[in-house]
């Protein structure tokens, strides 16, 4: 496991894991971008990007100023065969321009840091005035509490093939420790949030949270 100076923790292995795992959370956990209805004419840079599914549901809601920044070769080359600008950048060093982009979204990449603080730093930093961040990311609520139980503490996993794909990509999350860190830390996180941005809304689902803030 390496931790990059950047604060961005990823095993070599993830990625490939990932890629079986995205296909699940899809079917069970479909989170429109169109919630954020963010401007059609907007520059839209989603960080860490993967594969780039989230790039082309964008893409089929009419959007078409769209950008990816991805740390990982593997996701990186596929979003980039399905015609994205995707380039090598992680949440705390995009290598974005100061103030370039109308929106960043974030998808579940905020629990792979352990400075909160840098990534929304670096995120208002390429924002525009009033620029929009709307993110995806894990919620400590019961459900999820119940799920995680049935992951790792069960032979659940044994039996059900769905399980045991959250398995091995989560437990590649644990190890980081940074998975569990974001759980225990929602407090220091939307501290430093609302530090750097000012909320529109927040809204939280049976495992996740949602958010649509303004650059202050």
């Amino acid at each position: 496991m390496d931790r990059a100076s950047s604060g961005f923790v990823q095993d070599e292995s993830y990625a490939g894991h990932f890629g079986t795992y995205r296909h699940l959370l899809k079917r069970l956990l479909d989170h429109d971008p169109a919630m954020f209805e963010l401007p059609p004419d907007a520059l839209i840079a989603d960080i860490g990007c993967g594969y780039g599914d989230l790039l082309g549901v964008l893409r089929q809601r009419g959007y078409s100023r769209l950008l990816g920044v991805e740390p990982d070769a593997q996701c990186r080359k596929a979003a980039q065969e399905g015609g994205f600008d995707v380039r090598s950048g992680t949440l705390t060093d995009t290598s974005l321009a100061d103030e370039s982009v109308d929106a960043v979204i974030v998808n579940q990449v905020f629990h792979h840091v352990d400075d909160y603080g840098a990534a929304l730093s670096e995120v208002r930093r390429i924002l525009k005035p009033d620029g929009l961040l709307c993110f995806f990311e894990p919620l400590g609520t019961l459900t999820r509490r119940g799920m995680d139980f049935l992951t790792f503490r069960t032979p659940l996993r044994r039996i059900a093939r769905p399980v045991e794909i959250r398995y091995r990509v989560m437990i590649l999350e644990m190890e980081t420790g940074l998975y569990p860190k974001w759980l225990a830390e929602q407090k220091t996180f939307h501290q430093e949030l609302e530090r750097r941005f000012e909320r529109i809304w927040w809204k939280r689902g049976w495992f996740f949270q949602f958010g649509k803030y303004r650059r202050k």
